[in-house]
């Protein structure tokens, strides 16, 4: 039994997950799609106009209404406050269902959930995307977490094997809805994930007298959000002008696309990647025997397979993936490698040899987290003080933006953010105003999206951007 001090540190570290994450949603300004959405839903009447927005949205530009009616619900109450509270609470969240996702830890096992916490921190490339961006928060950390919770709570239920009330068939069938109609291609992965676990389980009982409701009503729920999700009248108009733009097709733009995925998985995952393998080598040398290594590596392989075609799928969707649309394959893959560091943390050498002192292993994993956590305190600091200059020059010309807007202005410049704070958890430099000038033959140029989003939110006629430097308006 864990003692009361262990106790205080996991929740103390529950709590630092929570925090770490809210300051830093704090420090990360409205940009970008926010402005869209937010001009769309300055135009709802009341509450129940957003899901006739959604609606119109569902019909002519994506299937992502859970995650677009949760970004909405947030714009119009129109808090940020709110929103970045929440955020934190859903990461910790996400860390808690991770962790619980770790089949051999041991009791408020502080090591591991440490290493939760620090492998998203520095092992998601998109953090600055999926968690601290409002849009992307909604598109990827809240729909992710809603569909760890689904697997989490199905793979809990079908190893117990306990009798469920008539209302988990209920349950589970709407929890797998949403998690169906929350991402694409990792709403996928969690449907072939639910049918493996299937497989294992009737190849284990040789029958399907295991099967309950609602295993079948989470499946089917869950296949249906898909269905939703993908169908989507909106997302046959945006295919069609993508293989429009496409500089290749058919075979062609799937070896492209192929390509391009592993590139992104190099460049991003390879640690991950590289881990995952080291580690079943590590494993096997630690195991007495081939059926003891399969056994503990079961669920660690299961999430590595899970992660790798969620990620592939990919090649499927007619347009060059952006690197966002990894982030539930990377969390898949976070889980695999966590798992084996379990195995290697928590388990007593099962082979005769000495091959790998244990001693030695436990000192490494422990000093392996210790550096980390150093790591991120330092990166943390140093990051969290870029953020904050970044979040005062968005300010400043937002109230630059209002008052030009409140005295009738049709034409205005506005400056550049300043070069130096470039950073791997802020997008505000990709999301910045473009110094292009408007060109009146072409207003609607790819180039100045951010302005018009700037000139739609404000209704300002012009906005063209100038280099911070000179600047002298404010």
């Amino acid at each position: 039994m864990p003692d009361k001090n262990t106790k205080k540190i996991f929740y103390g570290l529950v709590f630092l997950a929570f925090l770490s994450v809210t300051v830093f949603c704090f420090l990360t300004p409205a940009m970008s799609d926010d402005l869209f959405y937010g001009h769309t839903v300055m135009g709802a009447n009341n509450f129940f106009d957003l899901f006739v927005q959604e609606y119109e949205h569902y019909m002519t530009h994506t299937g992502r209404s859970v995650a677009h009616i949760i970004l909405r619900i947030f714009l119009y109450i129109g808090s940020k406050g709110l929103f970045n509270v929440v955020a934190g609470v859903v990461f910790t969240i996400q860390t808690l269902l991770i962790y619980a996702n770790i089949d051999n830890r041991k009791k408020y096992d502080i090591r591991m959930y440490s290493l939760v916490i620090l492998f998203l921190w520095f092992f998601d490339a998109t953090m600055s995307d999926s968690v601290f961006w409002e849009t992307g928060a909604c598109n990827y950390l809240f729909t992710t977490t809603i569909m760890l919770a689904f697997i989490t709570i199905y793979r809990k239920k079908l190893l117990l094997g306990l009798q469920e009330k008539p209302i988990t068939a209920v349950g589970m069938f709407f929890l797998g809805l949403i998690s169906g109609w929350c991402n694409e291609n990792t709403s996928g992965g969690v449907i072939l994930f639910l049918l493996i676990l299937l497989y294992l389980k009737y190849r284990e009982n040789k029958n399907f007298s295991f099967v309950k409701p609602w295993m079948i009503t989470g499946l089917v729920g869950c296949i249906i959000g898909l269905g939703f999700l993908v169908l989507a009248p909106g997302n046959s108009s945006r295919a069609e002008q993508t293989v429009e733009s496409d500089a290749h097709t058919g075979i062609t733009a799937m070896a492209a696309r192929f390509l391009k995925i592993t590139i992104n998985i190099e460049d991003h995952y390879l640690i991950l990647t590289l881990m995952f393998a080291v580690l079943l080598v590590v494993i096997a040398y630690m195991m007495a025997s081939k059926s003891k290594f399969l056994e503990m590596t079961g669920y660690m392989r299961l999430m590595g397979f899970i992660a790798l075609v969620t990620v592939y799928v990919l090649v499927a969707v007619p347009r060059t993936p952006e690197l966002r649309t990894f982030y539930g394959a990377s969390i898949f893959l976070m889980i695999a490698v966590l798992n084996g560091i379990a195995v290697v943390a928590n388990t007593v050498m099962l082979d005769s040899s000495d091959t790998i002192p244990q001693g030695l292993m436990q000192a490494f994993i422990t000093s392996c987290t210790v550096v980390m956590g150093i790591l991120l305190l330092f990166t943390y600091i140093k990051q969290g003080a870029n953020l904050a200059r970044i979040k005062r020059e968005f300010d400043e010309r937002d109230t630059y933006f209002a008052e030009c807007a409140e005295r009738g202005e049709e034409e205005i410049t506005a400056p550049l953010l300043r070069p130096g704070w470039e950073n791997r958890f802020s997008k505000a430099y990709e999301s910045d105003i473009s110094d292009v000038p408007f060109d009146p033959e072409n207003p609607n140029d790819p180039v100045r999206w951010i302005n018009k989003a700037y000139e739609d939110y404000y209704e300002i006629d012009t906005i063209d951007g100038v280099s911070r430097e000179g600047w002298d308006k404010y």
